[in-house]
């Protein structure tokens, strides 16, 4: 087969091409995969390398107590692996806020901002704290609780990735000016705005002396109501995404989430339905008191793992929502004394295990059951004019 001089030009044009186009699709590749931040307040001072191996990025936020209580893990963890590893602490809150934070709370771990929670949104990021591990190529390794982190795992993945790579080219820093803008200051105690977005997402935070909750009518009012959200019917028509803002002092007023459902004008219709549930009966509770555990003046009082429930002063009514968010299953509370209902304890709860869950709770003196019996079920629908 013999071939003109034009064709061999045009193949080996061809080839350069697809050469070419592979090469700028790699670059692109490895261009996405950097983590996006828009500033870094501090680096660490306990990493001895410029390059390393594996990389584990640390959402969290100031509001957030159990992310507090996970950096100090964190800490001790990177002090284990000064040479390979590099922890970054990551917050989408206003820089202003996170710098004023840590210079009170000093800590010795990388700290990073956001860009506009683009990161957070990349990687599903929707409750904290929450961590996923990196290495140099910017592929993700593993996602999880920051306390379930643990050495051996690290040790298997330093083993298995040998690539390196400095932390000036694993974040990529966007620079954009709107990013310090003032958060919002409502105006009244509460203050329900219809949300730009419309996300699946919810999000809780803290900000000048209120408590914002993003998402839908659903997620807010199962957060409100402390009911587990299949609880709570909405129609699509309904279930629209919100900003609540709702003042700190008003927080724990037993009816706010008939205020905020006053707010939407939406009105609430109690029904029963059947079904899986886990029933609490409290009858001579032996709860710990509010002294085993002490996070601080912070707003978030959970820490919550694959396996365990940690709190700091909350109720069994609170306890119970955050249960049923764990098991995704409506956790139903009954007591002799409705005092047991909304005194404040410390709690350290195990969840994954049913029996072992059974006895933990058991030392509480809760008795714990799963069943399939007549539960509370909220109709939501629009108020009349």
């Amino acid at each position: 087969m013999t071939y003109r001089v034009e064709d061999l030009i045009m193949r080996d044009l061809k080839f350069k091409n697809i050469a070419f186009a592979l090469l700028f699709l790699s670059g692109s590749f490895y261009a996405n995969s950097q983590i996006r931040v828009s500033e870094v307040l501090q680096e660490s001072t306990i990493v001895e390398t410029e390059s390393n191996k594996l990389y584990f990025v640390d959402f969290w936020a100031t509001w957030c107590g159990p992310c507090v209580y996970a950096k100090k893990l964190l800490t001790v963890l990177q002090k284990q692996y000064p040479k390979d590893f590099h922890v970054i602490s990551l917050s989408e809150e206003n820089p202003t806020k996170v710098e004023r934070f840590i210079n009170k709370n000093t800590t010795l771990l990388t700290i990073a901002i956001d860009d506009y929670g683009s990161t957070f949104k990349k990687y599903g990021v929707r409750s904290l704290p929450q961590g996923i591990l990196f290495n140099a190529k910017g592929e993700k390794l593993w996602q999880g609780h920051p306390s379930d982190l643990k050495p051996q795992l690290l040790n298997q993945f330093l083993r298995e990735n040998r690539t390196r790579k400095p932390l000036s080219k694993f974040l990529k820093v966007i620079n954009r000016k709107e990013f310090s803008k003032k958060d919002y200051v409502p105006k009244k105690n509460i203050e329900v705005i219809l949300s730009k977005i419309s996300s699946e997402d919810f999000n809780v935070s803290y900000s000048n002396g209120y408590l914002k909750l993003n998402g839908k009518v659903k997620d807010i009012l199962s957060y409100l109501s402390k009911v587990n959200r299949n609880q709570i019917q909405v129609s699509s028509e309904l279930n629209k995404h919100y900003d609540v803002y709702i003042k700190k002092t008003e927080i724990e007023n037993e009816d706010m989430d008939l205020q905020v459902l006053n707010e939407l004008k939406l009105q609430v219709t109690e029904g029963i339905t059947n079904g899986d549930v886990i029933t609490l009966k409290i009858n001579n509770p032996s709860f710990w008191n509010s002294t085993q555990i002490n996070w601080g003046d912070v707003e978030s009082k959970y820490l919550v793992s694959d396996s365990d429930i940690q709190a700091d002063n909350v109720s069994i009514k609170d306890m119970a929502y955050q249960l049923s968010k764990a098991l995704d299953l409506p956790v139903i509370v009954s007591s002799s004394n409705d005092k047991h209902l909304y005194s404040i304890h410390d709690w350290q709860i195990h969840y994954k295990y049913f029996e072992f869950m059974q006895s933990n709770l058991e030392e509480y003196g809760i008795k714990v059951k799963k069943e399939a019996t007549d539960y509370p079920q909220y109709i939501i629908t629009k108020k009349a004019p």
